[in-house]
């Protein structure tokens, strides 16, 4: 049964590659120079300064999938099921791979917010895939809080390196820690 999970794992992270590079925007070249932006706010853990960080993606898509993904992550810290729904329709309209939508749709047809975490587990996931393969500069954090889902543990992105954890909330608002900054 482990075997299956990380094989179906393994199969769902690469169609979602698979989708995200078929889906590139075919604009001509001076579209394709421009990459999207997303100034991305990043608080200092010691002073009230916030510092800006800029990450760019290849396409529009990846910026707003991933600002959607942002706004499911702080629904799920504030515990706002409604939020997180509304996020995850948001998502699933700008990138409606399969695997995706079969994992937002747990997040888009459930009020239960322990229901919606265990789904944006999956999320996170495939959000990484696109994540890595779009992102041409900045820093995104992995983080993982290893008390998730009964001690086995979950990841999550997010743009600032202070933890706040969207699988637990304010119960244990920074439980976890950064694992990997994905730099390009």
């Amino acid at each position: 049964m482990k075997n299956f999970r990380i094989h179906l794992k393994i199969i769902v992270v690469v169609f979602v590659t698979m989708t995200i590079i078929s889906c590139k925007e075919n604009n001509n070249k001076v579209e394709e120079k421009k990459s999207s932006e997303v100034t991305l706010k990043k608080e200092e853990s010691n002073t009230n300064k916030n510092s800006a960080i800029t990450a760019e993606f290849r396409n529009s898509k990846a910026t707003e999938a991933f600002k959607h993904y942002i706004d499911i992550k702080t629904a799920l810290v504030k515990s706002d099921s409604k939020k997180a729904k509304k996020s995850a329709e948001e998502l699933v309209k700008v990138l409606p791979s399969i695997a995706l939508k079969k994992a937002a749709e747990i997040i888009i047809n459930t009020d239960n917010i322990e229901d919606q975490r265990k789904a944006f587990s999956t999320v996170s996931l495939l959000i990484e895939t696109i994540v890595k393969e779009t992102m041409t500069t900045g820093e995104i954090y992995k983080q993982h809080c290893p008390m998730a889902f009964d001690n086995k543990g979950a990841y999550w992105l997010s743009k600032e390196k202070e933890i706040r954890n969207p699988y637990f909330g304010d119960r244990m608002l920074k439980c976890g820690s950064v694992t990997e900054t994905i730099k390009k």
